[in-house]
């Protein structure tokens, strides 16, 4: 009974146990989508990327990592039409005809479980799996993600995904008639920016 009603005192106390706080994506994080053609290698910028991330409260103290079972969500989302290339309108819009970015406007990722792997004061490392949504078709992916606790408060997710657009159904894109061809496989690579 006593062991009861510890664990009910636990539970209704709020901010004891079970807290979280809920960080968002800042305008500093940055993401790249990457790949190759026939006759030059490519680079694409994402200007916009949107989301949240929850940790539970006590994940890191004093700028050290306290909680290695903390990160309870994460929710990304990137409007396919924030893609820009350098090379221009033309090349974007071969991009957003692949991503079928007017049926679905945006790529997603929820994450499902995440493990931290390795911590070492305020740097970590996690292996994490969930769903990811690229052209309307949802596939189970897993990622390795490093953290960092940063001096200000915020935290650093980075980390890379090589993605064969032909598992999303996706058309790799053409120029010149067909004369040059973009390789089947992307690589999205990421370094997102949290602060409460």
């Amino acid at each position: 009974m006593i062991r009861l009603g510890l664990i009910l005192a636990l539970v209704t106390v709020p901010g004891l146990i079970f807290s979280q706080s809920t960080f968002n994506v800042l305008k500093e994080s940055t993401m790249t989508v990457s790949g190759t053609s026939t006759i030059h290698s490519w680079t694409s910028q994402v200007n916009t990327i949107e989301g949240v991330i929850e940790l539970k409260e006590g994940f890191a103290k004093k700028g050290k990592l306290k909680n290695a079972k903390a990160i309870r969500l994460v929710k990304i989302s990137v409007p396919v039409t924030s893609i820009k290339s350098p090379r221009g309108a033309t090349m974007d819009g071969k991009t957003y005809k692949a991503l079928k970015s007017e049926q679905y406007p945006n790529i997603e990722f929820n994450l499902d479980q995440t493990t931290i792997t390795s911590i070492e004061d305020n740097n970590f490392s996690t292996n994490s799996s969930g769903t990811l949504l690229v052209a309307g078709k949802e596939k189970m992916i897993t990622l390795d993600v490093k953290g960092t606790i940063l001096s200000d408060g915020k935290y650093s997710f980075s980390g890379s995904y090589k993605m064969n657009m032909k598992d999303y159904d996706m058309v790799p894109p053409t120029a010149m008639f067909g004369q040059i061809v973009t390789g089947d496989e992307v690589t999205i690579a990421f370094e997102l920016i949290v602060s409460k």
